[in-house]
C-alpha cells in the first residue's frame, strides 16, 4: 500500500510540474504568434471607419478594434489551453500508470482514478487559492492595518464608535442587511413554493410560470429601472400651453393606487424605513422565478407512491404539502435558501441605480462604497476602513456555511446509514 501511494504521488507530481511548465510556455508562445492579429484588427476597423465614414476618430477606431481582437484571441486560447491540459494531463497519467505497474491491470486502474480526480478539480483549487483565499487573507491583513502600515485595530473600533459617523452608518447597514436576509429568501421561498404548487394544479400553469420566471432575466438594474417608475412620485408641475397653464403630471402606478397626488412627489422607497421594503420587493421580483422552478422541479420529483398512499388516508391538499411533499424536498428548500442568502449579500445594484444611498437604507455593500467615497480618520485611512467593512460582510456569510457544511455531513450520514 505504500508504495502505491508514493507511485500516485510521484505520477501527481511528473504532472504537476509538466503543467506548469509547459502550458504557460505554450499560452506565451500562443500570444507572441497570434500578436499580428491585433494589428490585422485594426487596420480593419480604420477600412471600415473610412468606407462607412464613422464619426469616431481614427486613435479611438483603432484602439478599440485592437482590444476587441485581444480579447477574442484571449478567449481563443484560455479555450485551447483547457482542452490541451485535460488532454496532456489525462494521457500522462493514463501512460505512467502502465509504466509503473505493468504487472497488475487493477494497480494501474487504481493509480488512475486516484489521480483523475485531481486533473479535474486542480484548476478549480488554483483558481480559489488565487482569486478567492489570496485576496480574503489579503484584506484581512489590510483591516488590522492603519494608514502607514501600522498593526491596529481602530478601523473595527470606528465601526463600533458609537460617537462616530461610521457607528451610525454601520449599525443602520447591519439592521437593513439582516432584515434583507430574513425577508428577502423567506418571501421568494414561500412564493415560489405557492406557485410552482398551485401552477401545477391548472391547465395553464406553464405559462403563468413562464410569466413568473421572466423577470429572473432582467439585470437587477433592469428591474430597478421598472420599479423605479412604478414607485415614481408626481411632480412635473404646471406647464405652459398655447392657451394658457394647464396642470399635468406624472405618477408612478403604484402611488396611482394609493390615491397619492403630484403634490407628494416623493417615491416610494424613498420613505425613511418603509422604503426598504419597496427595494426588497424588487429584488423579490426578480428571483421569485428562481424558486419556483427549482421547487418546481422537486415537487415532480416526489415519488406518485407517496401521493397516492396519502390521498387513500383521506390526506388533504394542506396536509398532502405540508406532510408529504415538502418533507421530501427539505434539501432543495435548503439549497435554494442558501443562494438567495449569499445573492442578498452581494446587493448593490438595485440601491444604487435607485439612488437610495440614505443611512435608513444603507446595506453592507453599499455602504462600504460610502466609505471608500466619504470617510476618512486620521489620514489616508479609507482602504483601511474599506477592508474593515468586507470582512464584517464576509463574518455575516460564516453562519451560512457552518450551517451547510452541519447540512452536508447530516445527509451523508443518513445515506451512509
Amino acid at each position: 500500500m505504500r508504495s502505491l501511494k508514493l507511485i500516485i504521488a510521484g505520477n501527481g507530481l511528473a504532472i504537476f510540474l509538466t503543467v506548469v511548465f509547459l502550458l504557460p510556455i505554450v499560452a506565451i508562445v500562443a500570444y507572441v504568434a497570434t500578436s499580428p492579429l491585433d494589428d490585422a484588427l485594426g487596420r480593419l476597423g480604420l477600412a471600415m471607419r473610412t468606407y462607412w465614414g464613422w464619426s469616431t476618430n481614427e486613435f479611438d477606431t483603432l484602439e478599440r478594434f485592437v482590444k476587441i481582437g485581444f480579447a477574442v484571441r484571449s478567449v481563443i486560447i484560455a479555450v485551447s489551453i483547457s482542452f490541451l491540459y485535460f488532454g496532456i494531463t489525462n494521457w500522462l497519467n493514463m501512460g505512467l500508470a502502465r509504466t509503473r505497474a505493468r504487472e497488475s491491470i487493477g494497480r494501474q486502474s487504481k493509480i488512475t482514478e486516484a489521480i483523475q480526480p485531481w486533473i479535474f478539480v486542480g484548476p478549480t483549487l488554483v483558481l480559489i487559492l488565487l482569486f478567492l483565499l489570496v485576496p480574503a487573507l489579503s484584506t484581512l491583513r489590510l483591516s488590522f492595518q492603519e494608514y502607514d502600515g501600522a498593526f491596529s485595530i481602530r478601523n473595527y473600533a470606528f465601526l463600533w464608535d458609537a460617537d462616530s459617523l461610521g457607528y451610525l452608518q454601520f449599525r443602520l447597514a447591519m439592521r437593513n442587511s439582516l432584515m434583507w436576509l430574513i425577508l428577502v429568501p423567506s418571501t421568494c421561498i414561500m412564493l415560489g413554493l405557492l406557485i410552482a404548487v398551485l401552477a401545477d394544479s391548472v391547465k395553464w400553469g406553464v405559462i403563468a410560470k413562464t410569466f413568473v420566471f421572466v423577470p429572473l432575466a432582467i439585470s437587477f438594474v433592469g428591474a430597478a429601472v421598472i420599479w423605479r417608475n412604478i414607485f415614481a412620485g408626481g411632480g412635473i408641475g404646471a406647464v405652459e400651453a398655447i392657451n394658457g397653464t394647464t396642470p399635468s403630471y406624472q405618477i408612478g402606478l403604484m402611488k396611482a393606487l394609493l390615491g397619492h397626488t403630484a403634490a407628494y412627489n416623493e417615491p416610494l422607497y424613498n420613505l425613511k424605513f418603509w422604503g426598504n421594503f419597496f427595494l426588497m420587493w424588487i429584488l423579490v421580483w426578480v428571483q421569485t422565478g428562481f424558486a419556483m422552478v427549482i421547487f418546481s422541479a422537486a415537487l415532480r420529483g416526489v415519488p406518485e407512491d407517496t401521493i397516492e398512499a396519502a390521498r387513500i388516508d383521506g390526506a388533504n391538499p394542506f396536509q398532502m404539502f405540508f406532510r408529504i411533499k415538502l418533507p421530501q424536498i427539505y434539501s432543495t428548500v435548503l439549497v435554494v435558501w442558501t443562494t438567495l442568502v449569499i445573492l442578498v449579500l452581494k446587493v448593490f445594484d438595485i440601491p444604487y441605480a435607485l439612488s437610495a444611498n440614505d443611512d435608513d437604507k444603507l446595506l453592507l455593500a453599499t455602504m462600504m462604497e460610502n466609505a471608500r467615497n466619504n470617510w476618512s480618520i486620521g489620514g489616508d485611512n479609507v482602504d483601511n476602513l474599506f477592508a474593515a467593512i468586507a470582512v464584517m460582510l464576509m463574518l455575516t456569510v460564516v453562519p451560512n456555511m457552518i450551517f451547510n457544511g452541519w447540512r452536508i455531513r447530516q445527509e451523508q450520514k443518513e445515506l451512509g446509514n
